[in-house]
């Protein structure tokens, strides 16, 4: 069992006892009286494979003459999902290390629609979920923005740039971050973001994204993310998947209690 799904089970059992959290008088339940962030979202996934359907090349007969020629023994597949909606974020309590205990649901019009989960975000990006709800990727794509002090002022070099990295047997992840002027508490801040994977064949995401960012209120108020991914399966195939995920704060009552 992973460390990341002991802590999880760890919030979960004291979200359950409401005794040991640093704000006792908030419970784990999601109701109004909790702090919330609505976001309105759009969503789009496009998918294109190469699947290698045998190890031999397929032969072609329907040539002139009836000789046969050599194929490729490749098959290509597409598919497009589109959505939109609001995903709902509740914040229920802060952590001794930092990080910060919320709820987030997502109601899409059509297929994109998740009941709530509990979840810790860090400013380092770095996201924990329940393991054993739903949470879609653009679920994510504003998760990693929401944990404190994601912009911090010590963390930013004389070129306005900060680094993330995080490392692991399996997994490499960096992201580089420029943020713009701060003449107003309303920052530009663009993300590049390279993940690697291995195990499964060879899984690279190269992430673009665009975040405007309150600094006054420490939350993102928009986001403009366009991702791709390619998996490489050697002779079984290659996968390249287009992801693009927008978000727009719509309704903030995190300062009325």
């Amino acid at each position: 069992m992973g460390d990341d799904t002991l802590r999880i089970r760890e919030i979960l059992v004291t979200c359950a006892t409401a005794g040991a959290l640093l704000v006792p008088s908030v419970v784990c339940a999601y109701t109004t009286a909790v702090p919330t962030l609505v976001y309105s979202f759009t969503y789009s996934a496009k998918q294109d494979i190469n699947a290698k359907d045998s190890s031999n090349p397929a032969e072609d007969y329907g040539n002139a003459g009836g000789l046969a020629a050599p194929g490729s023994g490749t098959s290509h597949y597409s598919a497009t999902l589109t959505d939109k909606g609001t995903m709902t974020v509740g914040v229920l309590a802060k952590q001794q290390d930092g990080g910060l205990i919320v709820s987030i649901s997502e109601n899409g019009e059509q297929t994109r629609k998740a009941p709530a989960a509990t979840c810790v975000v860090y400013g380092n990006t770095r996201v924990i979920c329940d393991p054993n709800k739903t949470v879609y990727s653009e679920e994510y794509t504003l998760l990693r923005f929401l944990g404190p002090n994601f912009v911090d002022p010590n963390n930013i070099d004389a070129k306005r740039h900060w680094q993330i990295t995080q490392d692991s047997p399996n997994l490499n992840i960096t992201a580089d971050y420029i943020i713009g002027p701060t003449t107003t508490s309303d920052v530009q801040v663009s993300e590049a973001r390279k993940v690697r994977q291995s195990g499964g064949g060879s899984l690279t995401t190269d992430i673009q994204t665009k975040i405007g960012y309150d600094m006054s209120r420490a939350l993102p108020t928009t986001v403009d993310e366009y991702v791709t991914q390619r998996h490489d399966n050697g002779v079984a195939g290659t996968s390249t998947t287009i992801y693009q995920t927008t978000l727009q704060l719509v309704s903030d009552n995190m300062g009325k209690t």
